[in-house]
Parts: C-alpha cells; sequence; structure tokens
C-alpha cells in the first residue's frame, strides 16, 4: 500500500515540474527586426524569438538575447510597479512602434496580465515575471543570455564570473525591498529579492538588460515556422 502512495505521488511531482528542453528542441523563429549589431548605417536586424510556450492557440516568444539596456523605472523610487514602471511605457511604445512593422503589430496580441496586488495591465509587449522565469526553463544555464552589440554598447553590467552573460529585468517586484525589481541573474538564477544588495536591483538600475516578450496566435506561429 505505501508503495503504492509513494508511486502515485512520484508521478504527481513529474507532472508539476516543467518539461526539460535540451538544446537541441529550443525553437526559434525571427520576427519584426532591431538595431543589434550597433552599426547604423545597414539598418536594423531581425529579432531571433524563443518559442517558450505554445497552448490555447497561442504561443509566447521571448527574445532569444537581450535586445536592449534599460532601467526599471527611470529616477529613483518606492513601490514602482510594473503598471507604472517607464519600461512597461517603453516597451509598448517605443519598442513596440521600432521593432514592428504595421502589419506585424497586427499580429501581436494585446495581453491582460496578472500582477502584483491583483493589478491587472494589458500589454502588447512585457516582461516574464517570477514564477514563468523559474517554470519555463528547464536550469539555470537555460535561463542566461548575453546582449547583442547595441545592447552592449550602452553599458549593460557584463559579468566576469559567467562571462558573457547578462542580468536581465523581470515585471516582478522584489518581496524584500520597496525599490528593487526582479530580474535572472548572469548565472541564470532567478532573483526574486531583487539582488544582494540595494544597487542590483533598484528600479533606476540603468546597466540591467531586456527580453521582451509577446503573444502571437499558433496559426501565425506555424507562417513564421514555414518561412524560415
Amino acid at each position: 500500500m505505501k508503495n503504492r502512495i509513494f508511486a502515485a505521488f512520484l508521478m504527481m511531482a513529474a507532472l508539476l515540474l516543467p518539461t526539460l528542453v535540451t538544446a537541441d528542441e529550443i525553437e526559434y523563429v525571427t520576427f519584426g527586426s532591431y538595431e543589434q549589431d550597433n552599426d547604423l548605417t545597414n539598418g536594423k536586424e531581425p529579432i531571433e524569438w524563443r518559442v517558450l510556450k505554445e497552448e490555447d492557440g497561442e504561443a509566447m516568444l521571448l527574445s532569444r538575447y537581450a535586445l536592449d539596456t534599460q532601467p526599471y523605472n527611470q529616477g529613483r523610487g518606492n513601490n514602482i510597479h510594473w503598471p507604472e514602471c517607464t519600461l512597461r511605457a517603453w516597451l509598448n511604445n517605443e519598442f513596440y512602434n521600432e521593432a514592428f512593422s504595421e502589419e506585424e503589430q497586427a499580429l501581436i496580441i494585446l495581453k491582460t496580465l496578472k500582477n502584483y496586488k491583483e493589478i491587472d495591465t494589458e500589454d502588447r509587449v512585457f516582461l516574464l515575471d517570477n514564477f514563468e522565469a523559474r517554470s519555463l526553463f528547464a536550469n539555470h544555464a537555460d535561463r542566461q543570455t548575453s546582449p547583442t552589440p547595441y545592447a552592449k554598447s550602452k553599458g549593460c553590467y557584463m559579468s566576469k564570473k559567467y562571462i558573457g552573460n547578462v542580468h536581465w529585468w523581470l515585471r516582478s517586484f522584489s518581496w524584500e525591498s520597496s525599490r528593487r525589481a526582479s530580474y535572472v541573474a548572469a548565472s541564470g538564477g532567478v532573483m526574486t529579492c531583487g539582488g544582494s544588495s540595494e544597487a542590483d536591483g533598484a528600479v533606476e538600475n540603468a546597466r540591467w538588460t531586456v527580453r521582451p516578450v509577446i503573444c502571437i496566435r499558433s496559426e501565425d506561429l506555424e507562417r513564421l515556422r514555414s518561412a524560415q
């Protein structure tokens, strides 16, 4: 009896764990364009997106690389959460209009996001939250990323230990400090506390990078796959 109960427990635990993927199983598609090689004379480069998940007729895409270097919020402040931060405004205005044509914008789904204190927002471009950053990747290494030359030129922090890797913002706020936001560290760890020091995840920190997230319909993802 005990063995059957233990087996059932293991089966339930396995169902709750995220499906681990190998490097060969990770899928990328190109969509939109943005300055990346830091050569302004040759135009923008196509954006590579990782297909993070596909369900209910929609696909969630995360930029493969850190595309830009931005603070979570322009200027120091306390209790600056996703709904009012300047990074959200930048993603849904400057980045959105710079990275996508009108035809491409028509394919991006307006998502209702659940945020801190149950304050919903509607966004076309956004960041992952803490739960998504933990559950949609196989491990720390799977979360690691490097910056584009353009993002690097804007002074992003480059890890010396994890050579070539950068920190990238999440939209969740730090549970430990009223003036820090969560982020994924260069190690791939999810820093829900906002880092080990006040400077690390401080909302005004202009050296952390951005990996935008968008959602499109599965049928449009199929068209992108066919066009690759």
